[in-house]
């Protein structure tokens, strides 16, 4: 049979559960949003892209539609930090940086503890702990000798825990059900000029990210380049519905369907460690959360999503959805720890993994080793 031919069957195969998926992502968004949840745009395509991930439909989210997502993502999270703004932030120094720091390392003292433990082999699970570059730590961590699966689940399960957490913290704290919050004004609307511009900004900042291979590039170049161009007045970004909403449900559908059944099956024995783990260093944040907010920093819920561990393009979605947010000081917070994370986690991983057993030490009997990982492969 021609490649022609097969490929013509697989699309023929592939394209119901397509429709399926993007039917059932409608839907749940939907319900989502009357149930008042934040973020209804992104929750609703993961859970529905988690679904078909674990139950084996063989969907793939390859090609640009992702990483352009992530560029309308960075383009939003760019107009919460115009340079004034940024300014005013950072002269709370102290508790600001410390803020970011506490998540960090409460984050990797998990790590630690579950490969010290064996739970994990080697430096896998402090690849796994870091909070926040979900795709360029997986990514990175098989250069370094971790089991990149183990690495991916461990991050993309705590998108999910961390999404669904800030969501539920969210309409807890809101004083009206959940609407689709007022962004600044040129965020939300503009005329076509100033949208084109956008896009093109976008698509030119996402194909340089690509080809100069940027690690977490689709995301930080666009933020970079369209905060840069905004404070300079060279560009009035303008991001309107139909051009958030898609990028919201591309993105649930990247992170969703990473959850194959082979990364599931791998992960399944140490799974209640890595969720038990995930949850606590979501209850420490909280606590550093708390600190910010008996320190006079901010109020109780933009403390939560700024003290939230990752990701960065799940929290600008529901800071940016939720009304009485203070998205400027949230976006700082995440995306000062995302880059702290991006240029230290390589670093902090090795260091710390001077006193990690190995596999191969007569001491340590891991839940995995290379024996179990090439059965699974």
């Amino acid at each position: 049979m021609s490649d022609v031919g097969s490929g013509s069957m697989a699309m023929r195969r592939l394209l119901p559960r397509w429709v399926a998926l993007v039917a059932g992502s409608m839907v749940l968004a939907e319900l989502l949003r009357r149930a008042g949840l934040p973020a209804s745009a992104l929750l609703g395509p993961m859970i529905c892209a988690i679904v078909a991930g674990v139950t084996g439909q063989e969907l793939r989210f390859s090609g640009p539609i992702f990483p352009l997502a992530l560029g309308v993502i960075g383009c939003l999270i760019a107009t919460s930090l115009p340079l004034s703004v940024l300014a005013s932030i950072l002269d709370r120094g102290p508790v600001f940086f410390a803020g970011v720091l506490a998540v960090v390392l409460v984050s990797a003292a998990a790590g630690f503890a579950l490969a010290r433990t064996g739970v994990l082999p080697g430096t896998t699970a402090l690849w796994g702990s870091s909070p926040g570059a979900a795709t360029p730590m997986t990514i990175m961590s098989a250069s370094y000798g971790a089991d990149m699966r183990l690495v991916a689940f461990m991050q993309y399960l705590r998108v999910i825990f961390v999404s669904g957490s800030a969501a539920a913290v969210t309409r807890f704290f809101a004083a009206a059900p959940a609407m689709p919050a007022p962004l600044p004004a040129p965020a939300t609307g503009g005329d076509a000029d100033a949208i084109a511009e956008t896009l093109l900004t976008i698509a030119a900042s996402s194909f340089l990210a690509r080809k100069w291979r940027i690690p977490a590039g689709a995301l930080m170049v666009p933020l970079v380049v369209c905060a840069a161009l905004q404070d300079t007045g060279l560009l009035t970004i303008a991001l309107p519905g139909w051009v958030r909403v898609p990028a919201y449900a591309a993105l649930g559908w990247g992170i969703g369907l990473r959850f194959t059944p082979g990364i599931v099956r791998h992960a399944l024995r140490a799974s209640p460690w890595v969720v038990l783990s995930t949850l606590l260093v979501i209850a420490a944040s909280g606590a550093v959360a708390w600190l910010l907010v008996l320190c006079g920093q901010t109020d109780p819920l933009s403390a939560w999503l700024s003290c939230s561990p990752g990701g960065e393009d799940t929290i600008a979605i529901i800071a940016s959805t939720t009304p009485g947010v203070d998205m400027s000081f949230v976006m700082a917070m995440q995306t000062v720890r995302f880059v702290l994370v991006l240029f230290t986690g390589p670093g902090l991983a090795r260091w710390l993994g001077r006193w990690i057993p190995s596999a191969s030490d007569p001491g340590s009997h891991p839940l995995f080793s290379k024996d179990d990982a090439s059965r699974s492969g």
